[in-house]
C-alpha cells in the first residue's frame, strides 16, 4: 500500500515537472534587460548585451560636456571604477594602453567614477598618468542607469550603440 502511495506522489510530481518545463519552453525566461531598459522610439536601451547602451549626458573632469549618442560611430569603452577599488587599479593601465594604441582610430575610453571627491580623483588620474576621458557620477545617475553589479565594470559598445560585450572585474 506504502508503494502505492510513493509512486502516486513521484507521477504527480513528474507531471507537475513536465507541466513548469512546458510552459517555460512556451515562454521562455525573462531577460533581464526586459526590467532594466526601456524602449524609445521601437529601439530598446538596456545595460545588456545586444541592447542599446542607456543614453546618458555628463560634465567630464575637464569641464566638458560629453554625450553618449554624440559618440555614436565610434567604438566605446564604458569602465566604471573607484580610487578604493584595487581592481579597478589593476586594470586602468590595459584601459591607457588601448587608449594610446587606438585613441587616434576613433575608439573612446570613458571611465566613470563612483561618486568620489574631485581631489581623490585628480591625486589618482595623476599618479597612474591616466589621459582618456574621465566622468565624475556623485549622484550615481549613470551608475544606475547601468544597474551596477560592481567594480570594476567594463561595457563594450560598438559603433551603432549597441553593447557587444560586458566585463564585470578586471
Amino acid at each position: 500500500m506504502l508503494n502505492i502511495y510513493r509512486a502516486a506522489r513521484v507521477s504527480t510530481a513528474l507531471i507537475c515537472l513536465a507541466f513548469g518545463v512546458f510552459l517555460l519552453a512556451d515562454s521562455g525566461l525573462p531577460r533581464r534587460a526586459d526590467f532594466t531598459g526601456e524602449v524609445v522610439d521601437g529601439q530598446h536601451f538596456a545595460p545588456e548585451t545586444g541592447a542599446f547602451a542607456p543614453l546618458f549626458e555628463q560634465t567630464t573632469l575637464a569641464g566638458d560636456t560629453l554625450s553618449l549618442l554624440e559618440l555614436r560611430g565610434s567604438p566605446v569603452i564604458l569602465n566604471f571604477w573607484a580610487t578604493w577599488c584595487v581592481p579597478c587599479r589593476v586594470e586602468m593601465p590595459a584601459l591607457q594602453n588601448l587608449h594610446d594604441r587606438y585613441h587616434m582610430e576613433g575608439l573612446r575610453i570613458i571611465g566613470v567614477n563612483l561618486g568620489e571627491s574631485q581631489a581623490a580623483m585628480h591625486d589618482w588620474i595623476n599618479d597612474l598618468n591616466l589621459t582618456f576621458t574621465i566622468l565624475p557620477d556623485p549622484a550615481g545617475v549613470i551608475v544606475n542607469q547601468y544597474y551596477l553589479l560592481g567594480q570594476p565594470s567594463t561595457y563594450v559598445i560598438a559603433p551603432d550603440g549597441r553593447i557587444i560585450n560586458v566585463f564585470y572585474g578586471p
